[in-house]
């Protein structure tokens, strides 16, 4: 039987690797190894399990999935609403200048890209750079460079804190990490970023003009917005405060 669950298991990362191919989500994929896995181990309970042992395992793998998808949902809605809404169009357009270097603008994406990452998921993150850089009619060489830091920069920066990426927010939860080893881990991920920024940028040489826009936001989207940031910043500080 540890066999037999242990290839359900190998098929379930499998289909996880093969989801572009298949063109089956993943979410369905996993929920139906990991569900036909349960129903093995209830049939042919190990090492002489009795149901209520095995019932107890399965509360609290019922527990641990839904403390995760609960802490998703929750970012996820407030970083949906504010991107909805041009909350974060607007924090770019008003701080961003209306001219600047091209490398300058490497070294201003990555530390975006970088830091937004750890408080948004890295999908919303990366689209929402690219979906600036795009704007800048770059040619396609210059634009790859952008994307590629973009893309090297997000996944450092969700790596930093748990509210970045759903594996550092699970191995957290596990208690296999603490919220200050993060923090102290975001400090060699930002110097990558940063020499990757260089090296990206050394060719560059020209200027580019950021089209501005006039974005009006509206006082509850600015108190929603800052309701999102002071949860992070508290549950962090509470966190490493209090442990």
């Amino acid at each position: 039987m540890t066999t037999i669950l242990l290839v359900l298991s190998f098929l379930g990362f499998l289909s996880i690797v093969a989801e572009d191919l298949t063109k089956i989500d993943k979410a369905k994929t996993t929920l139906f190894f990991g569900t036909l896995v349960w129903v093995l181990y209830f049939i042919a309970p190990p090492n002489g399990l009795t149901t209520p042992q095995l019932m107890h395992a399965l509360n609290e793998n019922l527990l641990e999935i839904a403390t995760l998808w609960l802490f998703l949902m929750a970012a996820m809605t407030f970083v949906a609403y504010v991107s909805h809404k041009g909350v974060i169009d607007g924090i770019v357009n008003r701080v961003m200048p209306s001219h600047m270097t091209e490398r300058r603008l490497m070294l201003v994406t990555g530390l975006f890209a970088f830091f937004f990452s750890s408080m948004a998921d890295n999908i919303t993150a990366t689209l929402v750079c690219i979906t600036v850089l795009v704007s800048l009619n770059l040619n396609t060489d210059k634009l790859l460079r952008y994307i590629v830091l973009v893309v090297f920069a997000v996944n450092s920066g969700g790596a930093a804190l748990i509210t970045g990426d759903v594996t550092t927010l699970m191995i957290f939860l596990a208690d296999k990490v603490k919220i200050a080893d993060l923090v102290l881990l975001s400090i060699p991920a930002l110097c990558a970023v940063l020499f990757l920024s260089f090296i990206l940028s050394r060719s560059l040489t020209g200027e580019v003009i950021l089209p501005k826009r006039e974005i009006d936001i509206a006082k509850g989207d600015q108190i929603i917005a800052g309701l999102f940031l002071a949860t992070i910043i508290g549950t962090i500080g509470a966190n490493v405060a209090f442990g």
